[in-house]
């Protein structure tokens, strides 16, 4: 009828456990304040119950025919004694279990509610939020330093200052437009980007809040001094789904992937131009402290009138880090992936820019990439070649895919190369780039492609200056 145990709660009680706990308690006090009014003897009890107590008595005592033997402790006690046990059974038992509760009651009425005044403080930083988070120790002064001008989005609206005309291109990343400024009617390209395919950022010395990748990095490279076959970004919009990039749009130009096919594969003349070119780009970022890490043939414009190239779309980059990059979140072109980043857990920003630079100058004189899977990028083995391919663009093109990343050449040993060294000019940004292509090749080239044009009502009729020119 009652329970033979009554355990004791540990710690916070839940409210559906406390309710059931108080119901037990109140049956306790109840049944202790009735056996003490009440009287008990074995003549009020129902007939039915009467019987089995008499039996199991006179069976207990036909077992036990030894006078001085014990009482067992099964034996059912007398009148006064078993309403005294009962009674202390459960008087123990109140006290046990009420004791924790009436505890718990003081404490919560004692201490006030965590919300109402003491407020939880706020979780310490990690370390890599350390770096970026300013000392807020009131005692030392924090400098404030004001924003960049140039890290800051044009506030106007896009519609009032460009003229939007014709779609130039679409992919993952958004799309590219073709639009006119109203102040001067400057061609320029717009790139539209929806944010919630664009979420990565960085965070670059001079602007206090985090940009969108690209972002970023076009304004590290668009600080004096620059570099003339970097692509340019005028300014940049931030609407509240859209980023917009204002970016050049040197004209007439094609993608070098389009000029290649155009010209049905180039001479080493105007490679080797292209070359000197692409190098001095990408060897600026690295100066600068950024990695383009998606250099490809698709990623650089050519101007068909100057031949000179411009090095674009920097979505994928990053900041210079000199301990690597995991390999693991590798998202340039597969065709231009150098073998470390299948065979080791990083990858480093030069030499993969210098394997990039040797698919480049492999597919201008081959028409073709070197390598067409991942077999053959790792065992980096070139078997097919042109047979006007001379000895030392064929030499650099090795060096440039050697299989290990440490034999790889420098920036500085491919432009003092055999294939590519040729003559410099002093640069208007106070530092010397090679020179595209002197007069002649610009001359010369420019001729070859006319005379190549896809369009036969666009190819030339009338002398050419490359034939003036003397030699």
């Amino acid at each position: 009828m009652c329970p033979t145990s009554v355990p004791e709660p540990k710690g916070g009680v839940h409210e559906t456990e406390a309710a059931a706990w108080l119901d037990t308690i109140s049956f306790c006090n109840g049944f202790c304040q009735w056996v003490d009014e009440e009287e008990w003897s074995i003549g009020s009890l129902p007939a039915d119950s009467q019987q089995p107590v008499e039996s199991k008595r006179a069976s207990e005592t036909a077992v036990n025919e030894q006078p001085t033997a014990e009482k067992s402790p099964t034996e059912i006690p007398t009148r006064g004694n078993r309403r005294s046990r009962i009674h202390a059974f459960f008087k123990r038992a109140w006290k046990a279990v009420k004791k924790p509760f009436l505890r718990s009651r003081r404490t919560q009425a004692e201490s006030p509610a965590p919300h109402q005044s003491d407020p939880e403080p706020e979780p310490v930083p990690g370390p890599s939020e350390l770096q970026n988070e300013p000392d807020k120790n009131p005692a030392v002064p924090q400098p404030s330093v004001p924003d960049l001008p140039d890290c800051k989005p044009t506030t106007k609206s896009l519609s009032k200052l460009y003229t939007v005309q014709d779609l130039l291109g679409r992919g993952s990343y958004g799309k590219v437009v073709k639009a006119i400024r109203k102040s001067d009617g400057q061609e320029v390209a717009i790139k539209m980007m929806p944010k919630w395919s664009n979420r990565c950022s960085l965070r670059i010395p001079g602007c206090s809040r985090r940009l969108p990748t690209e972002v970023a990095l076009l304004l590290m490279l668009r600080r004096p001094p620059v570099c003339p076959y970097i692509i340019e970004m005028h300014e940049w919009f931030d609407r509240r789904l859209i980023i917009s990039l204002v970016l050049g749009f040197p004209q007439p130009c094609v993608t070098l992937r389009e000029f290649i096919c155009d010209s049905d594969g180039l001479t080493e003349l105007i490679a080797r131009g292209f070359m000197r070119q692409l190098v001095v780009a990408v060897e600026h970022c690295i100066d600068r402290g950024v990695f383009h890490n998606d250099v490809h043939v698709d990623n650089v414009l050519v101007n068909t009138s100057t031949l000179e190239i411009k090095l674009i779309d920097f979505g994928s980059g990053h900041l210079l880090n000199s301990d690597g990059y995991d390999s693991l979140k590798y998202i340039g072109a597969l065709q231009f992936c150098p073998p470390e980043v299948f065979t080791r857990l990083k990858y480093y920003a030069v030499p993969t820019n210098v394997w990039a630079l040797g698919v480049t100058l492999y597919m201008m004189v081959n028409m073709q990439p070197p390598f067409s899977s991942v077999r053959e990028i790792l065992q980096a083995s070139i078997y097919t070649w042109r047979r006007d391919v001379s000895t030392a663009c064929s030499d650099l093109i090795y060096q440039c895919l050697n299989y290990s990343p440490e034999k790889r050449p420098t920036f500085k040993q491919i432009l003092q190369h055999q294939c590519t060294s040729g003559s410099k000019v002093q640069n208007e940004g106070r530092r010397e780039f090679p020179l595209a292509s002197g007069s002649d090749v610009n001359s010369c080239s420019d001729l070859i492609y006319q005379c190549l044009n896809y369009s036969p009502e666009k190819r030339p009729t009338s002398q050419h200056q490359w034939f003036k020119s003397p030699e």
